[in-house]
């Protein structure tokens, strides 16, 4: 085993990722509504933006088809309204930061683990810009350099949980899935890398199983057993 591949929201960065949704959304829609845009409107067209990149097949970026998708929903061309995402994305979006908490055992276990020589990737789902996720992984107490790679929707064409997603990030960085394990919270999105052959390290502090299925990975636990192991036996 070479290389790790970390989702970041609920496994990397604690937070509920529901409920960290909901305040997100509200704060755009704030955002938007205060510069003279209909904040209900554009949140209307940014969850059909999010629907439609999960659903992407492949043929064009996440980029490209959220704005497609939100442009046609808003009639609002994406030059004139851009910049206002970004401003949100630098001031509003990272205030929201400060409330999400750190969890000290997985920053030693990427500290640990780059020491010991491993590859790493974040394999977060990617409906965000570089921006807004590099924002989060620095609420994470990481820093983006600390990976080989991340995910976003300007460099990708899936998202989680098609499988082609993980596909695209094994073909790009010509990673060996029995090189690769994947460490994640959530039993779909994460547990699918299981069809590939990766084997799933399923951190349950901020568990999704939507389902309520038993378990089916052979590792899961809690973040600081995921350090004791990466301590003991990576």
């Amino acid at each position: 085993m070479k290389t790790i591949l970390f989702d970041l929201d609920g496994t990397l960065l604690p937070m509920d990722v529901e409920a960290f949704t909901q305040f997100y959304f509200q704060r755009l829609m704030e955002k938007m509504s205060s510069v003279g845009y209909d904040g209900k409107m554009i949140l209307k067209a940014v969850g059909a933006g999010s629907i439609a990149m999960v659903k992407n097949d492949g043929k064009r970026s996440n980029e490209e088809v959220f704005w497609e998708t939100f442009t046609a929903l808003t009639k609002i061309n994406r030059n004139e309204i851009e910049d206002t995402f970004y401003q949100f994305y630098t001031h509003e979006f990272n205030d929201i930061g400060k409330d999400t908490l750190r969890s000290q055992n997985m920053i030693d276990a990427v500290k640990l683990l780059k020491e010991k020589g491993y590859r790493m990737h974040l394999a977060t789902n990617p409906l965000f810009p570089s921006i807004a996720t590099e924002e989060r992984i620095q609420w994470a107490g990481l820093d983006i350099n600390d990976f080989e790679s991340v995910t976003t929707y300007e460099y990708c064409s899936f998202s989680k949980p098609n499988i082609e997603y993980y596909k695209e990030i094994l073909e790009k960085h010509h990673l060996d899935p029995q090189d690769c394990i994947m460490v994640g919270n959530d039993t779909k999105e994460d547990g699918v890398v299981e069809k590939l052959g990766i084997p799933l390290y399923l951190i349950e502090d901020y568990i999704i199983n939507r389902t309520n299925e038993p378990l089916k990975s052979y590792w899961h636990g809690s973040s600081q057993e995921f350090l004791e192991i990466v301590k003991k036996e990576f």
